[in-house]
């Protein structure tokens, strides 16, 4: 309709153009016909002039009054054949041509009759001349006249036409604006709304929601433009589905995997710590089963078993693969017999063997059991128990279900903690040596010292050799204890010798653990000590415990062996305990035998004569004794009886720092138990 509107108006506006211009050239037509005429006009007032001086007696010039008549009969002619036929101005114009042509006869002025100088017989005169003349110049005035109202009309019309156009340009202009914006702004939306859908979808993608598409039905570019996006964002939604799957679940069984477990886990715990136990499964002896069916095998056991833990829980509970052998079941809604009653029903469901590529095999688990409190708000930290738990299981017979003990746990975190700072503490300056005084029972007075070593361990505190010495043998970090400890006692000792008066023989023992003895490495760092001057090797004596010999007696003697040829001596310590036949102790290279404090703390006849009987047997050896233990005078009393030389213990003197020594051996002195002072 607009359209139809539109090519109205610009035929209208090309038509009224089309008459503007039609009227425009009439219009100049007309201008020009009023310039002819008034040219005309002039030249017949020339003419009346002319002929009035012929009728007044002037000589004629007849031929040129002639041309003179020609010439305007002539224009009167060429003016009547431009001039619309049958219109007011040519008929005007054809009336004033008669009017003077009859004048100039009836004068005989007409060029058929010129007249002669002076002849004024003709009727009328001048004076009728004049009139007639004038009769004529006003027919042609109302002939100019009429063509000038015929031009006015003209520019007139042509004036309101030319506004009429004015107007018509603007309406259509405006109706063509109108068109234009309406159109515009159509297709503006036509074209910008799927734009905006396909703007809006991208945000929505690009914000996660892969499950977005765009409603835009078209057959153009846009159309195929909203189809690829869709088509995109479905590959991307099942790409990331994939991507989420795989993220979340365990490629061999499709179990969950820790990162699940873990949020699970969290989010229970947040909601409620006490309604949940956390049981970690943990298959018994798999080596064996790679080894036997191989790695191919022992994943089909693993899909399998998930497949049977699966089936022991409820729709509720959450099944996962942490990895290798180990999985993780969630129990929620715990009332602590629902945990028991899972295990037992993982145990009842593995007695049925498992068949894997047509071989039969059986496998237990170990499971072990944490239950959420609200002490265990961290899920690392119940996976750890959990954990635990079942390395308790595992070690305490396998095939067994463990609910976690914290105190075992507390061993177990101080065991590691052990385990982790005893390679540093040396290096860290956290080690130190107490030494205790060993004594002449006979003059009281100091003739050695034995070093303990200590632990200050920044976190548990001062620790004794009992509690980390056992875990460095475990670790291999004795080499460098015992190493230092050799060492820094050594070195302190012969630093007293030389400076404190009557006490140049003064000697340090040490002990060795089995562990030492047995490593080649911790040998070579022994005799290179005792081959320092500054240690004086002579006045060391290295300790080692008849048992820690048992285990391997011969490599134990070769080792002593060595190290006496460096130039210390050797004491059997805790003597009298073990299983050592009279024959292995001829062999062993020993000066000093140092009587287990069992033999002192019991006053029965038996112990008294083993005791006599040691003490005996050395002499014979001529082997020293020290006897351990003395805690009470009358122990003192009974191995001064048995004329034992030297002793050691809280009666005598307590283990005290290098400073608390170093002012006793100034003094002379030593520093006895408070409870066992006489």
């Amino acid at each position: 309709m607009l359209a139809a509107l539109l090519i109205g108006a610009g035929v209208t506006i090309v038509g009224v153009r089309t008459v503007m211009n039609d009227m425009r050239a009439t219009t100049s037509r007309l201008q020009e016909d009023a310039d002819r005429l008034l040219e005309l006009r002039s030249e017949l007032d020339a003419h009346q002039q002319a002929g009035l001086r012929i009728l007044n007696g002037a000589p004629p010039d007849t031929v040129a009054f002639s041309e003179q008549q020609a010439n305007i009969s002539r224009k009167f002619t060429e003016l009547a054949a431009v001039l619309p036929a049958g219109g007011e101005t040519a008929a005007n114009l054809l009336k004033t041509r008669d009017a003077w042509q009859q004048s100039l006869k009836a004068h005989g002025l007409w060029s058929e009759h010129a007249p002669a100088a002076g002849d004024t017989t003709k009727e009328g005169g001048m004076a009728d001349f004049a009139d007639s003349s004038a009769m004529v110049r006003e027919l042609l005035a109302d002939t100019q006249r009429s063509a000038l109202k015929s031009m006015d009309e003209g520019l007139t019309h042509t004036a309101a036409l030319e506004q009429l156009l004015i107007a018509a340009r603007a309406g259509y202009f405006c109706l063509a604006l109108a068109t234009t914006v309406y159109f515009g702004r159509r297709m503006l939306r036509d074209l910008m709304k799927p734009i905006q859908e396909l703007r809006h979808g991208a945000l929505k993608l690009q914000a996660g929601d892969y499950r977005h598409r765009i409603p835009i039905a078209r057959n153009d570019e846009l159309g195929e433009l909203a189809e690829t996006f869709n088509s995109m964002a479905a590959a991307v939604h099942e790409s990331h589905a994939a991507l989420i799957y795989r993220a979340s679940h365990d490629t061999l069984t499709g179990l969950a995997n820790r990162t699940v477990l873990t949020e699970t886990l969290t989010n229970a715990l947040q909601r409620n710590a006490r309604s949940l136990a956390l049981l970690f499964v943990d298959i018994d002896n798999f080596k064996d089963v790679n080894d036997s069916l191989g790695h191919e095998g022992g994943d089909e056991l693993l899909a399998q078993l998930a497949t049977r833990l699966t089936g022991c829980v409820r729709t509720q509970d959450l099944v996962a693969r942490l990895g290798g052998d180990e999985f993780a079941i969630i129990v929620l809604d715990e009332d602590c017999e629902t945990s028991r009653a899972t295990a037992a029903r993982i145990h009842d469901a593995l007695r049925a063997p498992f068949f894997i590529r047509n071989n039969k095999t059986t496998v237990s688990v170990s499971v072990g059991v944490a239950r959420g409190h609200h002490g265990s708000a961290d899920a690392q930290e119940l996976l750890r128990q959990a954990d635990f738990a079942m390395y308790v299981a595992k070690h305490g017979g396998k095939a067994r279900y463990q609910v976690f003990d914290a105190e075992d746990y507390d061993r177990m975190a101080r065991r590691a903690a052990l385990k982790a700072g005893i390679a540093t503490a040396a290096a860290e300056d956290q080690l130190r040596i107490d030494y205790q005084p060993v004594i002449d029972l006979q003059t009281s007075t100091i003739v050695g010292l034995e070093a303990l070593v200590r632990w200050q361990h920044p976190t548990l505190g001062l620790l004794s050799p009992e509690d980390f010495i056992p875990i460095a043998e475990e670790t291999g970090d004795i080499d460098a204890v015992g190493a230092w400890v050799l060492k820094t006692a050594a070195r302190q000792v012969a630093t007293w010798r030389a400076a404190i008066s009557g006490h140049n023989r003064l000697w340090v023992s040490v002990n060795l653990s089995a562990r030492q003895l047995s490593s080649p490495r911790s040998l070579v760092f022994l005799k290179e000590i005792l081959a320092d001057a500054a240690s004086e090797a002579d006045n060391v004596i290295l300790e080692i415990t008849e048992t820690s010999l048992a285990t391997d007696t011969d490599g134990g003697i070769a080792a002593l062996c060595t190290l006496k040829e460096s130039g210390a001596r050797i004491a059997i310590d805790d003597f009298g305990t073990g299983f050592s036949s009279l024959s292995t102790l001829a062999t062993l290279p020993a000066d000093i035998l140092k009587i287990d404090r069992s033999f002192l703390a019991h006053t029965d006849q038996t112990s008294t004569a083993i005791l006599e009987g040691i003490l005996n047997l050395a002499h014979k050896l001529k082997l020293e004794v020290i006897a351990e233990g003395i805690e009470e005078p009358r122990q003192l009393q009974t191995l001064r009886a048995m004329g034992c030389h030297m002793g050691q213990g809280y009666f005598l003197a307590m283990p005290a720092p290098a400073h608390t020594i170093e002012a006793q051996l100034h003094n002379n002195t030593h520093t006895p138990s408070p409870d066992k002072t006489p």
